[in-house]
């Protein structure tokens, strides 16, 4: 019996030799870390550490001791609260939201003078060689230099991935520090590709542009194919398929037909392709130069959707060269969110070169950031009724406001009186988050006209000099704008994009760069005699959205106070400090309305 019991003791302190040797519950919060780091005597790996190989975070064995992975209550030690990061469903061509990974200090009882410092963040493949792939660091706590964290603080890491292929891409972030059992921690980052169709679409003829199709010199008439193929990995349904300019409507009348075209809906499986017969019919004795579009509506959502509605332009008779000219211009290319932008085709031209009195233009979006609906208005009357579409205009100056950041591609195609339509002309505009102030109202009563107020500090509600209202700060008047600020400086002026009075707003003011002091946001019912309406006020800070307040208003020329904005210096990354309280409670008063 006593030899047992000291054999069971014996047993026992070598178990107990063996956990506290070969790492013990490291590996409960390890259970990928198959590989044996190995050092010398310093339980520490620094930079200057002349063993240490650098960013793979392997060290040469040279029969030195293996680390003591143990952790005791004094020592550091990271810990992230993700295992990995999975990144899945995004659609091929586009950027995901970024995800953050939190890694924090699990010791217990270390010591502030000896806090757990992370030297380096970065992205490396399976072998630790750096490379990023299609992922991005979009938030860096390193930006500044290494961080030191002490029990229980932690930092976080954004990341994000573009989508650039169908297959599952897999990396790994690293994190550097001088955590004594793993200097290089890596966290898995894996992205999957969303299962789609993907389209693409070759014109059979001799131009090698594939959005061009030209039909040669064509006595009667033609008829030629159009391929289109689906380089996805699901089914990709063509919801219609139409002559969308320049159709034939019958055999006997000039322009473009589809030849007995697909049953809406038809799905082409990952690898197959659609022949779609186009065709071209002209005058046999008096043949004339023909433009026109061919556009197959589908289910491609790649790349924000930009080819959800795939257009091809078709061209057809003797000197096909010889039509209208739609010139475009975008004013400026970039602008800030909830700013407007100017769409110039006035120098577009008739099939001569120089008339334009007989040109109609057909305004219309490509693109928009995230496929959102957007209005194209008449520049001259931005509160009027929508271009898009409309294709008896004669408007040449449009204009749009961009409601989110991103790039913005607007599509000009002008047509002369005999209905020859010309190539379209493009341009992009790009918005960013770029105004440090702006405020947005909407009301839910088409019938009520309501204003937008923003008065600067120490200012007075209706004042042409301290106030910006529809009067002074909106485009459709000419009355002096105010110069706040700095004289003569834009910048830390305000704007008020529109004097919406026929609708439900938005109207929005934007200052791009505030001077410091207090602002109060307020609105006027300037009319509700044909009904009460709720009015929506949102503020928003850098373009990020701080605060949103409702009210319903009843009364004609009554006001309410919806918040005061302090602007101050001492921000993040240089930027205005700036915060926004709503008043409460909030009250509607009696004002006086402006003179102006």
């Amino acid at each position: 019996m006593k030899k047992i019991i000291t054999s069971s003791i014996f047993f026992l302190s070598l178990l107990f030799l063996a956990v506290s040797c070969g790492g013990g519950d490291n590996k409960d919060q390890y259970p990928d870390d198959d590989q044996t780091d190995t050092a010398s005597d310093s339980d520490e790996i620094t930079d200057s550490d002349p063993t240490d190989t650098g960013d793979t975070g392997v060290v040469p064995d040279n029969d030195q001791p293996a680390r003591d992975c143990n952790y005791s209550s004094a020592d550091n030690r990271l810990k992230p609260k993700n295992e990995e990061l999975l990144f899945s469903g995004i659609i091929f061509g586009e950027k995901s939201l970024t995800k953050y990974i939190y890694v924090m200090n699990r010791c217990y009882s270390c010591s502030a003078a000896d806090p757990l410092v992370i030297s380096k963040i970065s992205i490396v493949d399976k072998d630790g060689n750096a490379d990023e792939g299609t992922f991005t660091i979009d938030s860096n706590p390193l930006e500044n230099g290494p961080v030191s964290l002490k029990n229980d603080e932690e930092i976080e890491i954004g990341i994000s991935v573009k989508a650039s292929t169908w297959e599952e891409q897999v990396r790994y972030l690293r994190i550097k520090s001088n955590d004594k059992c793993r200097s290089d921690f890596d966290i898995p980052l894996t992205a999957q590709t969303k299962p789609t169709g993907k389209i693409e679409v070759k014109t059979m003829d001799d131009d090698p542009d594939d959005d061009v199709l030209v039909f040669t010199d064509v006595i009667d008439e033609l008829v030629t194919q159009v391929m289109v193929y689906n380089k996805g990995t699901a089914n990709l349904k063509l919801s219609s398929v139409a002559i969308s300019e320049g159709q034939s409507k019958n055999s006997n009348e000039m322009g473009f037909f589809i030849k007995e075209g697909p049953e809406p809906g038809v799905a082409i499986a990952p690898g197959e392709e659609l022949a779609l017969n186009i065709g071209c019919r002209n005058d046999k004795e008096y043949p004339s130069p023909l433009t026109g579009e061919l556009l197959i509506a589908n289910t491609d959502p790649t790349e924000y959707g930009q080819n959800a509605d795939k257009r091809i332009i078709l061209k057809c008779g003797p000197n096909v060269e010889n039509y209208p000219t739609a010139k475009l211009k975008c004013e400026p290319e970039k602008v800030s969110v909830f700013q407007w932008a100017t769409l110039d085709g006035s120098k577009s031209t008739d099939s001569d070169g120089e008339s334009k009195e007989n040109l109609k233009y057909l305004w219309s979006f490509a693109t928009t950031p995230g496929g959102i609906s957007l209005d194209i208005v008449d520049d001259s009357n931005r509160a009027g009724s929508p271009l898009n579409g409309d294709s008896s205009n004669k408007i040449a100056r449009a204009a749009f406001q961009a409601k989110v950041k991103g790039t913005y591609t607007v599509r000009l195609i002008v047509i002369n009186d005999k209905g020859i339509s010309s190539v379209p002309a493009t341009c992009s505009i790009e918005a960013v988050s770029d105004d440090d102030l702006a405020v947005k109202m909407l009301w839910n009563n088409k019938n009520s006209d309501m204003d937008l107020h923003l008065i600067r500090p120490e200012g007075e509600f209706g004042d042409k000099d301290s106030d910006c209202y529809y009067w002074n700060c909106s485009p459709q008047y000419s009355g002096e704008r105010p110069d706040w600020g700095v004289e003569g400086e834009t910048k830390d002026d305000p704007f008020l994009d529109i004097d919406n009075t026929d609708g439900i707003g938005p109207e929005t003011v934007t200052i791009n760069k505030p001077e410091n002091g207090i602002y109060r946001v307020t609105v006027h019912a300037y009319d509700t005699s044909k009904g009460p309406t709720t009015a929506v006020v949102k503020a928003y800070a850098h373009g990020v959205e701080e605060k949103s307040a409702s009210l319903l208003m009843t009364t004609t020329d009554t006001c309410w106070d919806v918040f005061t904005i302090e602007v101050s210096d001492g921000g993040d990354d240089g930027k205005k400090k700036i915060k926004i309280t709503e008043i409460s409670p909030a009250e509607v008063y009696e004002c006086a309305r402006p003179t102006h």
